[in-house]
């Protein structure tokens, strides 16, 4: 006989939310990513400028910090600004609830019967529904706007992934310059180990969302490459007009 609770939860464990990484994953990637290119486009630039190693270090740790910290920022404001508008949206369908339930029950029947909910089993699922207000708000919340709700601590810790995945994988393209201050291949260091950073967010996010490995792998490579170059070439082409010899 089937014991259908095991197979349950190894079916489960064998999905996206069954990685450890799976809830973070986002933040982990869209961190490390802007982390690596945008140190790096700071030490290529620095670099193609032909400035000293002491600048590069200053620059590349004040663009660690504040970049850092500004996007995990971000991603908190953004996680809480999302739970803040699924609230004010929810107390809106509790109002139409209560003021008109009749269209807020005939929407809820025309959302089931997009799901392929007929006849009896049609009146069965909308008197299911409605008949606690709770669960009829958010099921509107969920077949008219399209939002379910978020835990509102978890905007802290998507907030510390980014910011964990921005320092820790962009401070790569910076180690060779704090290892060696005078090293003559800083910089080739720094391409080697900003590409092998790349590619390991790539695999990391490829082996996480269970798509072709070389396929997150080669994307973040082409972006990462194309950024550093640009930023490499700008500081090339504006180190006479700045004066820097």
């Amino acid at each position: 006989m089937r014991n259908l609770q095991q197979e349950l939860a190894k079916h489960r464990a064998d999905e996206l939310h069954g990685s450890p990484l799976g809830p973070w994953i986002h933040d982990i990637v869209y961190g490390a990513h802007d982390g690596i290119v945008t140190t790096f486009a700071v030490v290529a630039g620095t670099a193609g400028a032909g400035l000293s190693t002491g600048i590069v270090i200053i620059l590349g740790i004040a663009n660690l910090l504040a970049d850092g910290v500004s996007m995990g920022a971000g991603s908190f404001l953004s996680v809480r600004s999302e739970r803040d508008q699924y609230h004010r949206l929810l107390k809106e369908e509790l109002r139409e609830i209560e003021t008109d339930p009749e269209i807020e029950r005939e929407e809820i029947r025309e959302a089931y019967a997009a799901k392929g909910f007929t006849g009896k089993d049609l009146d069965r699922a909308v008197e299911i529904v409605t008949g606690d207000k709770k669960i009829w708000a958010r099921a509107m919340m969920q077949e008219e706007h399209g939002m379910i709700e978020q835990s509102g601590e978890r905007a802290i810790l998507h907030g510390l992934a980014t910011f964990l995945g921005f320092v820790v994988f962009g401070s790569v393209p910076l180690l060779p310059y704090l290892i060696s201050h005078s090293g003559s291949d800083n910089f080739g260091l720094a391409i080697t180990g900003t590409f092998l950073a790349l590619l390991l967010v790539g695999i990391t996010r490829s082996l996480v969302t269970r798509e072709r490995i070389y396929r997150g792998a080669l994307e973040i490579l082409v972006i990462g490459t194309v950024t550093a170059s640009i930023a490499y070439g700008v500081g090339v082409a504006l180190k006479s007009f700045a004066g820097v010899s």
